[in-house]
């Protein structure tokens, strides 16, 4: 049995909170039915679906209200945004699925300055077409527009979602959860609105989406709980540009593991794919890239990373807003049992393994592909910089360094076949050795044992 707005008298392109939330009231109490959204564009505020599903026709847009006085707190104590403020949230529930052919419109236009660029004071000159790729600046905003906390059997399949304020879709402590086939169009000038993020969660399926974001396309942590770990994770057949990471994996002092990403293509994007994991405090083990296709881009702005294909981090970060301190670990060993695999990369820096104190462990390059491309924005933070933001660490890149894996304190760094050319007009820049096959590249690389 399905419920239809439009059966409710639930009208269009004016503000309907109460009157959709009553729909999904009456559905919940009917037993977790689903809401159909019919064609047209239907505006509102804070939704709580509860174990309801919706459906939106082909045609039908559920758009976020231009009106912060519309928005209230969801009730989750987020670690990192505090008040949690969302469009549409469900929390302690399950079988749960927002599916269809429509559209969720979640109008960040309407928090942000979108002509007031947010240009770094880095003693940089910012030309104008560099200051239009730099952030925006907001007053205020849903941090947290479709959210989920402890909800088991998830599914969202087919639908477009646009204009995220901040994350786009936020999973936290959850599982057995299906992304499919879903399209997400987000402003790259907006800061912190991440495709899909899942923070401690198991069990997750993601595969044939397309994400263009400011921030991370797809990001895997334990942001919202440190100890829990976010496990048991498939990425495939997916589409992702970013202004900043289009795979993201780890973070501070998140614990993640058994992740396998494989048939993707990622372009136009500022880090390819990035493993942070803080020294000594956080863990990333056990994954597995393969059949992939990347293309960076440097882009001007507040963004983290400096145009890196790939770029593994073992060094120490943390951020002192946050509710939860830093848990009392000292692992000897932070990154380890990565591997990738048939990969091809065209980059404007060098792909980056940075450990600290041989923290990273048991790396496979194999079968990889690397094209050098000039870069119009990398001297921004330094051509030979290999930026490992959000550490306070700099790394620059000796002068005399020429391969295109630069290893530091990391042990077990092996290729196994690959391949470079240089950018047009340059000279080579592949020593003979990284040509060949079987050879741990650690051992020829600065400050590795």
């Amino acid at each position: 049995m399905e419920l239809r707005l439009s059966d409710y008298g639930v009208k269009q392109d004016i503000v309907q909170t109460r009157e959709i939330q009553a729909v999904i009231d009456e559905a919940e109490a009917k037993g977790g039915l689903t809401v159909v959204i019919p064609r047209g564009t239907y505006i509102t505020g804070t939704l709580c679906l509860g174990n309801v599903s919706l459906y939106l026709e082909k045609g039908a847009v559920l758009k976020g209200s231009d009106r912060w006085e519309d928005y209230r707190a969801n009730g989750f104590r987020h670690n990192e945004m505090h008040e949690c403020i969302s469009l549409l949230y469900s929390l302690e529930s399950s079988d749960i699925s927002i599916t269809g052919e429509g559209t969720i419109d979640m109008n960040a236009e309407a928090f942000y300055d979108m002509e007031s660029p947010d240009v770094p004071d880095d003693g940089n000159v910012y030309s104008d077409e560099q200051k239009a790729q730099c952030t925006r600046k907001y007053r205020h905003r849903p941090s947290q527009p479709i959210f989920f906390y402890h909800c088991r059997h998830i599914r969202i399949e087919g639908i477009v979602l646009r204009n995220a304020p901040c994350w786009t879709m936020s999973f936290n402590s959850s599982e057995d959860i299906r992304v499919t086939g879903v399209t997400i169009e987000n402003d790259m000038t907006i800061p912190n609105n991440d495709g899909m993020h899942f923070c401690s969660c198991r069990n997750v399926m993601i595969s044939g989406c397309n994400i263009t974001a400011g921030d991370d396309c797809i990001a895997l942590s334990g942001i919202t709980a440190w100890d829990r770990p976010c496990e048991n994770v498939t990425i495939s057949d997916c589409v992702l540009t970013s202004a900043s990471k289009a795979i993201s994996i780890g973070y501070m002092h998140s614990i993640v593991r058994n992740v396998t990403v494989t048939n993707c293509v990622i372009y136009g994007s500022q880090r390819g794919i990035a493993i942070m994991s803080s020294k000594g405090t956080g863990l990333v083990a056990h994954v597995l890239f393969q059949n992939i296709r990347i293309e960076t881009r440097v882009h001007a702005g507040n963004w983290w990373g400096n145009g890196e294909p790939i770029c593994l981090m073992g060094t120490y970060h943390h951020y002192d807003g946050y509710l939860d301190p830093a848990p009392e670990r000292d692992w000897d060993i932070n990154i380890r049992d990565i591997r990738f695999c048939n990969i091809s990369c065209t980059g404007e820096n060098i792909i980056g393994v940075i450990g600290s104190g041989n923290n990273i462990d048991h790396i496979i390059f194999r079968d990889i592909a690397f094209e050098k491309k000039n870069s119009a924005n990398r001297y921004l933070k330094g051509d030979r910089c290999i930026d490992v933001s959000p550490s306070a660490e700099v790394i620059t890149v000796p002068e005399d360094f020429s391969d295109f894996i630069y290893v530091r304190e990391s042990r077990n760094v092996i290729i196994d076949g690959a391949y470079a050319m240089p950018a047009p007009g340059e000279e080579s820049f592949l020593p003979p050795f990284a040509r060949q096959s079987g050879k741990t590249v650690g051992r020829r690389c600065p400050g590795v044992l």
